[in-house]
């Protein structure tokens, strides 16, 4: 049976890792500025709506949509921890993330440092939270 109430706790501690997560390195990257040699037309104003939007764009691939998979794989294949979740972090990295920012590099000229950067975070943040929801399955 799936728990809700294991959900819900992976929710809102993955989500609050998320923030955390986002806000640093949203930080980080402003003191890099690594949005230099952009030009200005291609980089959307970064204003309260769009931090809003942005992350729950990615609470809901880094946090709600791993929740339940995982939740529903659980019931099937009992695999839990947090090197499980880094495990699961690190294919969808691989299978997701990675081919979308390599074969972007390759069509538009955008810096490799600000490319890296985001790889870099996208990493960071999907293994957090799937680290946080696989040990918050073994509780």
């Amino acid at each position: 049976m799936i728990s809700t109430t294991q959900m819900i706790y992976c929710f809102v501690a993955g989500g609050a890792f998320l923030l955390v997560a986002t806000l640093i390195l949203e930080w980080i990257g402003k003191k890099l500025n690594l949005t230099k040699g952009i030009p200005s037309e291609l980089l959307e104003q970064t204003t309260g709506a769009w931090f809003v939007l942005f992350f729950l764009m990615e609470f809901l691939f880094f946090v709600a949509i791993p929740t339940i998979s995982y939740s529903l794989l659980y019931l099937i294949v009992p695999f839990s921890g947090i090197r499980a979740g880094l495990a699961a972090a690190l294919f969808a990295f691989t299978l997701g993330a990675v081919p979308v920012i390599m074969g972007l590099s390759v069509r538009v000229k955008l810096p490799m440092p600000y490319l890296l950067y985001t790889l870099l975070g996208y990493l960071i943040k999907l293994a957090g939270a799937l680290a946080i929801v696989g040990y918050l399955y073994i509780l």
